[in-house]
């Protein structure tokens, strides 16, 4: 439910990169307990964290490229790729080559696809959120290649739940290898598939390793605070510090990421400061209809 109501909720308009935010409500989903976060959430989250690895975490609002990329993140919208890409793969695997379809996947592989993106390769790990829409559960991904493997960091951890879980990630696990092939990911990145020790035992389209993480710090049973737990392993491995089995207070997480929201938008409005545009230059290509649903263009 709404906390302020109609004609009590405006703000000034807030520009947070991938989200322009209008509404006081925005931020009580945020910041108080026992509300669901959304994609909009998700997608700020997950942007600043793109942009500290991509300009370093000490970057002013002028955008200053950092010299190393350890990760980079995707959006919400990268499960919908995924999915609908799958679909078409199970009825006809020739088809996802042939018919393009996995030309939206490799716009986020190749840095095209979001603001302040990077190309895949030059990264070790990409963070990638997922909504099991059949839990309402939010679970993080880290796609790693130097270890072949997809790692999951999940809040909640029960027998029935994991079969769900899996299910969704084998998804990811399936389709990625095809698509960096057919991209040319592992000349670019420079992995060497009859010496890397991770690749020489496979085929380059076989399936990545699942690894679920344990001893991680879950959320109270019947909360809702999954979101808040995600991007808190996010920002944990973001640092390269190791998630240790230990209290979390959630409500005092969403305080922080709202406040530090509001109070960065606040010192920008104060200092009249506009964000670089960093809208990502896709390379000219031929318009072609496909079978790909639920996928929005930046």
């Amino acid at each position: 439910m709404d906390h302020y109501k109609r004609g009590k909720s405006e703000i000034l308009k807030m520009h947070f990169g991938v989200e322009t935010v209008e509404d006081k409500n925005w931020f009580y989903t945020m910041g108080f307990a026992d509300q669901t976060w959304t994609d909009s959430h998700i997608d700020v989250c997950f942007y600043y964290l793109r942009k500290k690895s991509k300009y370093g975490p000490h970057s002013s609002y002028k955008n200053e490229p950092n010299k190393s990329y350890k990760y980079s993140t995707v959006d919400c919208n990268f499960m919908n790729v995924i999915r609908s890409l799958n679909d078409v793969y199970s009825m006809d695997a020739q088809n996802l080559k042939d018919g393009g379809q996995e030309h939206h996947l490799m716009e986020y592989i190749n840095g095209f696809r979001m603001h302040a993106a990077v190309p895949w390769h030059i990264v070790e790990d990409i963070f990638i959120p997922i909504n099991i829409k059949e839990k309402h559960h939010w679970v993080l991904l880290v796609l790693s290649f130097s270890e072949r493997c997809i790692f999951l960091y999940d809040s909640y951890e029960s027998s029935v739940h994991y079969a769900v879980v899996l299910a969704e990630i084998e998804k990811i696990a399936k389709i990625i290898p095809l698509c960096l092939q057919a991209c040319d990911f592992y000349v670019k990145k420079g992995i060497d598939h009859q010496s890397h020790s991770r690749y020489k035992d496979k085929e380059s389209s076989d399936m990545f390793d699942v690894l679920f993480q344990d001893d991680l710090p879950q959320q109270p049973s019947g909360s809702l605070d999954c979101g808040v737990f995600m991007v808190m392993y996010a920002e944990c491995l973001s640092y390269g510090h190791k998630i240790i089995a230990s209290e979390f207070d959630p409500n005092a997480l969403r305080t922080r990421y709202a406040a530090l929201l509001w109070d960065y938008e606040m010192r920008k409005q104060e200092a009249n400061v506009i964000s670089d545009v960093e809208a990502p230059v896709r390379p000219a290509r031929q318009s072609r209809i496909t079978s790909v649903t639920e996928v929005v263009d930046v």
